[in-house]
């Protein structure tokens, strides 16, 4: 009777874990958002071939790779960007990140996301792609003209791009579990990667991919999973034409 009981309870949770997922992948995030989606799809497709570009240069999903920030695409407001940087960098260049840490450009790149990839790359200096990147000459002193650098670079999207590539590499390097998984895998794990930290551990990362921090608005009481709205993006862009 009891061993009846354990199987039925067992057989509840799998059945609600379902349910809660089924649930979350039949949101039309392209209605839910609506115009905002539209603005930031139109973003993107004009970053497509630069992404393609490096994409096609360092053996990466462009598809992945725009799936990926469309997320935070959607987030990045130009008028509020520019306030927000202007009234920020300065905090940020004289002393640090404890005092200023803000999300720059398109991509929504913070001066941190930055410097955590090119202290890590110090480590892997002689691997090609990171010459060529040009991560090899990189100064992270705590200082202000190497946080003014790296302001500027997050500044000139190209750079952003960049940034990205390097993020795919270092997750490639640094977390092993992406050898063995699916495609949708792959990208849920980035996305939430991208969102939480990629440097941060496996266990922890996976444990982003369902949380439902992410919102458009400052003051939105409604939040979704980054990694969601990143797959149903990417599902849309790999359909058929």
């Amino acid at each position: 009777m009891y061993t009846s009981a354990k199987k039925s309870c067992s057989t509840i949770c799998m059945l609600w874990l379902l349910f809660v997922s089924s649930q979350s992948f039949a949101l039309d995030y392209r209605e839910l958002f609506g115009y905002t989606y539209i603005k930031a799809e139109r973003n993107t497709e004009k970053l497509r071939p630069i992404l393609q570009k490096y994409a096609g240069q360092y053996k990466e999903d462009a598809v992945l790779m725009e799936a990926v920030i469309f997320p935070e695409v959607m987030r990045y407001n130009k008028l509020y960007n520019a306030i927000e940087t202007g009234s920020l960098i300065s905090l940020y260049s004289r002393f640090g990140s404890v005092y200023s840490d803000f999300s720059i450009g398109l991509l929504q790149m913070k001066p941190t996301f930055a410097l955590s990839i090119e202290q890590y790359l110090l480590k892997h200096k002689d691997l090609p792609w990171v010459k060529e990147l040009g991560f090899d000459k990189l100064s992270v002193k705590a200082d202000y003209e190497s946080r003014m650098a790296r302001v500027d670079r997050l500044n000139n999207t190209e750079w952003q791009i960049k940034y990205l590539v390097a993020m795919l590499k270092c997750i490639e390097l640094k977390h092993s579990i992406l050898n063995t998984a699916s495609a949708d895998e792959k990208l849920r794990f980035i996305a939430a990667a991208y969102n939480c930290g990629w440097n941060k551990p496996t266990k922890v990362i996976n444990s982003y991919i369902s949380k439902k921090f992410y919102h458009i608005d400052h003051w939105a009481s409604d939040t979704y999973s980054f990694s969601d709205v990143a797959l149903y993006r990417y599902n849309e862009l790999n359909k058929p034409a």
